[in-house]
């Protein structure tokens, strides 16, 4: 008999993983796989890279389930995991002399024609362009933030996790998260305000 394990909380599927269940992880991965590559995509600006570093963090979970005792939620471990792991491919890049791509096209994602879009209800082309300009102004004034305040920005923001649990990703005092994330957000608003004039 198969198990439904979309039900079971992390800490239910990660002990059935240890037990030999591969589904348990599988439904792990499904259950957090797109908020993870969603936060790697907000650090890089390049979906392909975005998934490859989920996917890597995966397999570390994976690696590391039989010594892991849970000390905190699932997602501060993921997070931390997948934070290390950005830290580790950008002091690998720079040694090496590569960047992480921030140029990769960011565009409709779609196969479907102009034509297909208009018929469905879509923005018209002046207003996916605006669209476009705005995300592009934000994106640029994201990326000049010290990676310190970023980092807290894309977890509180884009990744909705409370700031004990950013704390704790980050072994920083509830407070200093505070701190990061109040003066990120006036960077940004003063960089924006800036763009606009």
């Amino acid at each position: 008999m198969q198990t439904d394990w979309s039900r079971a909380g992390d800490a239910e599927l990660i002990a059935a993983v240890k037990g030999g269940a591969l589904a348990a992880f599988t439904q792990l991965v499904d259950r957090h796989q797109r908020s993870l590559i969603n936060f790697f995509y907000h650090l890089s600006w390049d979906r392909a890279a975005s998934e490859d570093c989920a996917q890597e963090v995966f397999l570390r979970i994976y690696s590391h389930l039989g010594t892991y005792e849970p000390q905190a939620k699932f997602t501060t471990f993921l997070y931390k995991i997948a934070r290390n792991l950005w830290i580790d491919r950008m002091r690998s890049a720079s040694t090496h002399g590569k960047a992480v791509s921030l140029e990769s096209p960011v565009g409709f994602g779609e196969e479907r024609t102009l034509r297909d879009r208009v018929s469905a209800g879509a923005p018209t082309p002046v207003e996916i362009l605006t669209r476009q300009e705005t995300q592009d102004s934000l994106k640029r004034a994201i990326e000049q933030l010290p990676e310190e305040q970023r980092s807290v920005l894309i977890l509180s923001e884009i990744q909705g996790l409370k700031y004990q649990e950013i704390g704790a990703i980050l072994d920083i005092p509830v407070g200093t998260v505070k701190s990061r994330m109040h003066t990120a957000m006036e960077r940004l608003k003063d960089m924006l305000a800036d763009l606009e004039t």
